[in-house]
């Protein structure tokens, strides 16, 4: 089977890059894979195990691209990393992987900043389409500053209009599978996130003794929660026993580093920034706790999450969308609206037992080695494109066969018109399988 595999490519700085490039040293025993990228440049390793391939939009090789069995379509909430993406999944059918199910930043951003272009009426005309009135009344109250965007991905997602001309979906949680699957629209699949994992966890580099390592890490958006255990930690009692190391990208860092100062952090809290895998695995490697909140979600499964348990490190989640979907014995849960009460019971709870927290770990790490295999993920995505193969088929033979049957009935009497389109159904069945 001859794969298109469409997706932001290492070293760019996104998760489903990651993902990339963690799965396709497996995917590629099971078919031929032809990355796809508009990104000027890759890891050349990705070159070990399938042909890499620059497209742009202004000049797109169509007939390259219409030799697979199957486009596969990588789509997240950043359109810096997949516009180029969906523009494609838009004219040539395919499977799309949904990463995100929230996407209201991701189309925000392309009707209406994308390039310093604003098309304000698309934008409308989708939100309509979708939502009726209220999407349409939504739209003028987030163009003059009334709604957050947080608040328009909560209840005019677009989830479907990245799926108007898909064939099939893969989701990487049970809620997205179901919500998709209602609507009886597209072939479904449900799959856990793949991680490919040989870093071995050891216990005994992590400190026995306060202070403890707290850590975060990622794209550090307003939404993860880096206000709340802040001001956790800010009126703990006990907050001289931990340590909080922050790694990655964060939206502001001067207002991170204004609230550290005016909160009183600054001894406790230490903010690296973007660093090396290699250093962030040493550092995840002797962290006592991590830190992984998310709300809103978008709705996506946690490739940090699954990093995090690889190294059998516990750690503090938000009871929402996939995170919720986890057993209370791999993550300790933050309730929504209660983040400042749940994340200090959780650390007064490290300091009485933290026996019990690294058993949390091993359970997570447990979880992540039988549910997230990339061997079985890579297999159920060419299973599943051999069913969309033969759905593509069946589906094509049919509209030709309406279509020949109404140019017959132009010409020819009823009787005579039912004898030949039965004879060319089997002729075109015949020929599609």
């Amino acid at each position: 089977m001859k794969i298109n595999w469409f997706s932001p490519l290492s070293p760019a700085k996104s998760g489903i890059a990651e993902y990339t490039s963690q799965l396709i040293p497996t995917l590629q025993k099971y078919a031929e894979i032809v990355l796809w990228t508009d990104q000027q440049h890759w890891i050349s390793s990705l070159e070990k195990y399938a042909t890499v391939r620059h497209y742009d939009l202004d000049n797109t090789p169509w007939v390259e691209i219409n030799q697979a069995d199957l486009n596969v379509y990588n789509i997240g909430n950043n359109s810096d990393f997949h516009f180029a993406i969906w523009q494609i999944s838009c004219q040539c059918p395919g499977l799309v992987v949904l990463h995100d199910v929230r996407l209201q930043h991701f189309f925000a951003s392309i009707y209406l900043h994308r390039e310093q272009k604003s098309n304000r009426d698309a934008y409308l005309f989708q939100m309509k389409k979708y939502y009726g009135f209220q999407g349409e009344q939504a739209v003028v109250k987030f163009s003059s500053g009334n709604i957050s965007t947080e608040y328009m991905a909560e209840l005019y997602p677009l989830t479907f209009l990245a799926l108007e001309n898909a064939v099939g979906v893969v989701t990487h949680t049970k809620a997205d599978f179901q919500t998709i699957k209602q609507e009886k629209r597209w072939f479904v699949g449900y799959a856990p996130l793949p991680y490919m994992s040989e870093w071995k966890a050891n216990s005994q580099s992590k400190k026995k003794k306060a202070p403890y390592r707290l850590i975060v890490f990622g794209y550090l958006g307003p939404n993860r929660g880096l206000d709340f255990l802040f001001n956790a930690l800010s009126s703990f009692s006990e907050k001289n026993q931990f340590f909080l190391d922050i790694y990655g990208q964060v939206w502001n860092k001067n207002y991170i580093e204004q609230q550290i100062k005016l909160l009183g952090l600054s001894n406790i809290v230490k903010i690296h920034g973007f660093v090396a895998d290699a250093e962030l695995d040493l550092a995840l490697q002797n962290a006592n706790l991590a830190i992984n909140l998310r709300y809103p979600t978008m709705g996506e499964a946690s490739l940090s999450q699954l990093r995090i348990w690889s190294h059998a490190l516990p750690s503090l989640v938000t009871q929402v969308g996939w995170y919720a979907e986890q057993s209370e014995d791999t993550v300790a849960f933050v309730r929504p609206n209660y983040e400042i009460d749940d994340i200090q019971k959780h650390l007064k709870s490290f300091l009485a037992n933290p026996k019990y927290f690294t058993k949390m770990g091993k359970n997570g790490q447990k979880i992540l080695r039988q549910e997230h295999n990339p061997e079985i993920y890579a297999q159920a995505i060419v299973s599943f494109g051999q069913k969309i193969q033969r759905y593509r088929r069946s589906v094509a033979a049919y509209q030709l066969i309406d279509q020949v049957g109404e140019e017959l009935s132009n010409w020819m009497d009823y009787k005579t018109l039912d004898i030949q389109i039965e004879k060319i159904a089997q002729a075109i069945h015949f020929i599609s399988n």
